[in-house]
């Protein structure tokens, strides 16, 4: 069965990006199939493993609109990573779309029929803008679990309240049933005591499930975005990929240990 996870974030610099790519990539060393699915106009996702958002032919954009069947618009990446990519046209997609209600559950309709022309993903991890806008809730509307990553600065808290409102209103209108699979901190210096104040502040909030990876500052995961290479690939010994790959490990006990 397919699980499907959106990154959430209402602000940007995060780390939202380069949690999906690298998280899916180090799904894919575990030997589980992932489709990437960009979810953001700006096409970071799309440009972060490798792809021109100008030159790509099809894109989620296509998909949404009925332009193309879902499948076509699938992208192999040299990672190991398929991608269903974005472009800037992807702006304009609520305009494009016919003005009816349930237009949020298009994503979630478009996903779920993916497995009728092949064989299913493990995965589907979907990047969203850093906004609750069109695109941040049709990704909800698609997911059964949402990963919030939280930067370490003064914002954080109020910014993850924001996404837990966001959240709770999609609940009520279009997707019961999707659960927080967890908070990642990100952007952590563990010698700074603003650091280790804001994590013993994060961990201490009632009712939230913070992962136990966390992804330390660091200039490499920067340049992997200009490069078009995940930091799994880029420097694959990193503290940074180490975290990627620790949370691929503690997703994949989150999930699946829940199905066994």
């Amino acid at each position: 069965m397919t699980v499907t996870i959106a990154a959430i974030s209402g602000k940007g610099g995060t780390g939202k990006t380069t949690t999906v790519i690298n998280l899916g990539c180090a799904l894919v060393e575990r030997s589980r199939s992932v489709l990437a699915v960009d979810m953001d106009p700006q096409s970071n996702l799309t440009t972060g493993v490798g792809f021109d958002p100008y030159r790509v032919e099809t894109t989620i954009f296509n998909v949404l609109t009925g332009e193309t069947a879902n499948g076509a618009a699938i992208l192999k990446s040299d990672f190991g990573l398929d991608v269903l990519p974005a472009s800037p046209n992807l702006s304009v997609v609520e305009a494009a779309l016919p003005s009816s209600i349930g237009r949020e559950m298009l994503l979630r309709s478009a996903l779920g029929r993916l497995g009728e022309a092949r064989a299913p993903y493990d995965y589907i991890l979907i990047d969203t803008p850093p906004n609750f806008g069109f695109h941040t809730l049709s990704a909800m509307a698609a997911a059964d679990y949402v990963l919030i990553p939280v930067q370490m600065s003064g914002f954080a808290i109020k910014g993850l309240k924001e996404v837990l409102r966001t959240l709770a209103a999609a609940r009520q209108r279009m997707n019961p049933e999707v659960r927080i699979l967890g908070v990642l901190p990100t952007f952590v210096s563990p010698r700074t005591n603003f650091s280790r104040d804001m994590l013993d502040a994060l961990r201490g909030l009632p009712n939230l499930s913070v992962f136990s990876v966390e992804v330390k500052s660091t200039v490499k995961l920067a340049e992997t975005s200009l490069e078009g290479v995940p930091i799994l690939n880029y420097a694959s010994k990193s503290d940074a990929a180490r975290a990627y790959r620790a949370l691929a490990d503690e997703v994949i006990e989150r999930i699946e240990g829940r199905t066994q």
